[in-house]
């Protein structure tokens, strides 16, 4: 999520010319924001019917390989919205995206000894409500933030810029070596 913000830098400073772009990058930090909202229900949908118990390795044996196939298409969208973002944002954000983390908790971890399903779910779901909550800000604060600057005035007619002066010539010309003698 590094490159998110660093992007969110990059548009927040963008000037008045860039509106078109900027409302660009405020709807895919909104379709981020619903990624998010739907990865949470599949997560909830677990919890509402957590079937027979796995084993005590991996989520998808109590999740189910439907709902981590969701969980998965989620995050492919979620990511592609993201790193658009980063792209429109220009190289300074983008360079790194692909190195950051998902944005949605997938099931494709282990489980930590101990842990059951229901517990992996809870986890999940307060790690995307945070990058949730996190997305909503920095959409909050491009929202908030005031292009800087107009573009470039034009020139009026009436008015000519001064003629730029040449750099001084050196007052001595230089001078030729001459060829050592023959002898």
């Amino acid at each position: 999520m590094d490159s998110l913000d660093r992007a969110m830098e990059l548009v927040s400073r963008w000037k008045a010319d860039r509106q078109k772009p900027r409302a660009e990058a405020l709807a895919r930090l909104e379709a981020v924001t619903k990624e998010c909202q739907a990865a949470i229900q599949v997560w909830q949908g677990y919890l509402a019917k957590p079937g027979a118990p796995g084993d005590q390795w991996t989520i998808v044996s109590w999740i189910g390989p439907e709902r981590a196939k969701q969980l998965h298409e989620i995050n492919l969208r979620a990511r592609q919205n993201v790193e658009e973002v980063c792209r429109m944002a220009g190289p300074g954000s983008g360079r790194f995206v692909a190195l950051d983390e998902d944005v949605i908790e997938m099931a494709y971890r282990m489980l930590t000894p101990g842990e059951t399903g229901p517990d992996a779910a809870n986890a999940a779901i307060r790690k995307i409500q945070e990058r949730l909550d996190y997305v909503r800000g920095l959409t909050q604060r491009l929202r908030s933030a005031k292009p800087e600057g107009k573009s470039a005035p034009a020139r009026t007619a009436g008015k000519k810029a001064a003629p730029k002066k040449a750099g001084k010539k050196s007052a001595k010309p230089a001078r030729k070596k001459k060829a050592p003698a023959k002898k």
